[in-house]
């Protein structure tokens, strides 16, 4: 390359932008690295050492080990889109038959092959809500995460749209406050259900009702009440999203998931991210293909629907995998021992003095909100203290939701641990008081 030295390769940086030193450790070995790094490991503690009640989107299931050995076939082990279909005939089945399980889930007429997680997908579904009505303003609940929040308003930043707030009211949208923001201006409307405190809204059958014909109505959900509950495809949800990592997809300390996204046929064209379809080759025989790719490498970019250059085939698989395995009655089983667990932890924990479970009456499935007479921060630190992880702090999130937490429960709980969370909670309360 003709340099004299190292320097030579960062001659078209100014000077004056250059870094002279990086201050780093001097070089080790490898063996020193990997000591270093059991080290660093040893320090932190999560689930997998710790009891926990943590959800909010992610829930530890059991995971059949048929989905692992399916995803790690060399020819099914990537996470990208195939561009070459004529030779990767495998991953673009498994890829319909995930689109297919997710749009009979959801009730809907069209899965595309995945957003990156939940928020990305509702970004993705507010920036596809502008596109069907060219409308500006968006309605998001209060009741949401900040993260999840600041990962829509970085992706609508770009399309100059706005976010309102819709207030809730005894744990879920109010209805009221939502008739009264409704205008010309409205794009669409997004609800969880179940929401962050795990509630079922009561609301969500009414709000399509609600909205004049050309608002979006979004609904996010958790695909594994789906086994139990009405799909929104059911209640005429424009768009749906939602989180895969319940669908045998490890917590891998929160990532890499699935985005969930589907829609009508009627806004299919308008939808981001890629289609696999099944087709027939010149000899007639069944052949899958990408049927819609309208991103901006394939298409002209003013007419692209999405920038997503990776989605995530391989967690998407994944999902693919563990419904095949639990089939229609083993996910609807799932659905109904999720649903019992979360009714009898409940039901202890509302025992305890002290403690309202749940926080607000209505419905929930397997994670639930918790009121406590004591600052609800210092007595998850002392639960942490004596091993357990025994919620999220509500009111980090919604400052009017003061000394609430939710609590979640799965198949992968045994009475034991139900035992210990309630000597534990006991026992924290009393310290705190």
């Amino acid at each position: 390359m003709g340099l004299r030295s190292i320097d030579d390769l960062f001659q078209d940086i100014p000077e004056h932008l250059r870094v002279k030193e990086l201050d780093l450790p001097p070089p080790m070995s490898e063996v020193e690295v990997i000591r270093e790094a059991d080290s660093l490991m040893n320090a932190s503690k999560g689930g997998g050492d710790m009891l926990m009640f943590l959800g909010g989107g992610f829930y530890d299931h059991f995971i059949p080990t048929i989905v692992d050995n399916v995803v790690s076939r060399s020819e099914l082990y990537t996470s990208y889109t195939p561009y070459q279909p004529e030779m990767s005939q495998g991953i673009l089945q498994a890829l319909f038959e995930y689109q297919s399980l997710m749009a009979d889930l959801v009730q809907m007429e069209a899965v595309n092959t995945s957003m990156y997680d939940l928020p990305t997908a509702i970004g993705e579904a507010i920036l596809m809500s502008n596109r069907i009505n060219h409308r500006n303003v968006f309605l998001i609940p209060e009741l949401m995460t900040k993260d999840k929040e600041c990962v829509i308003r970085n992706y609508i930043l770009g399309a100059k749209m706005e976010l309102r707030k819709v207030p809730f009211k005894n744990g879920a949208m109010d209805l009221d406050a939502l008739k009264g923001m409704l205008g010309p201006e409205i794009s669409g409307v997004y609800l969880e259900n179940p929401n962050m405190l795990g509630l079922f809204d009561p609301g969500a059958t009414e709000i399509r009702s609600i909205l004049d014909p050309k608002m979006v109505y979004v609904v996010g959900v958790n695909p594994t009440t789906l086994g139990i509950a009405k799909p929104p495809g059911a209640y005429g949800a424009d768009i749906v999203v939602g989180e895969a990592q319940p669908l045998g997809i490890h917590l891998s300390y929160g990532g890499p998931s699935t985005g969930i996204f589907a829609t009508t046929m009627q806004h299919v064209r308008k939808m981001p991210g890629r289609i696999i379809g099944a087709s027939k080759d010149e000899l007639g025989r069944r052949a899958f293909c990408m049927t819609l790719s309208t991103r901006e490498q394939h298409i002209r970019r003013d007419r692209a629907t999405s920038n997503i250059c990776t989605n995530e085939a391989l967690t998407s698989i994944m999902a693919a995998a563990y419904l095949a395995s639990l089939g229609k009655n083993g996910f609807r089983s799932l659905g109904i021992q999720l649903a019992s667990r979360g009714r009898h932890l409940a039901e202890r924990m509302d025992k305890l003095d002290g403690f309202t479970a749940p926080a607000f009456k209505g419905h929930f499935f397997n994670e639930f909100p918790v009121k406590v007479d004591v600052d609800v921060c210092s007595l998850l630190t002392e639960c942490e203290k004596r091993g357990v992880l025994a919620g999220i702090n509500v009111s980090e999130e919604v400052s009017s939701m003061k000394n609430i937490f939710t609590v979640a429960t799965t198949e992968m709980h045994t009475s034991k641990d139900y035992d210990k969370l309630i000597e534990v909670l006991k026992a924290a309360r009393e310290v705190v008081q």
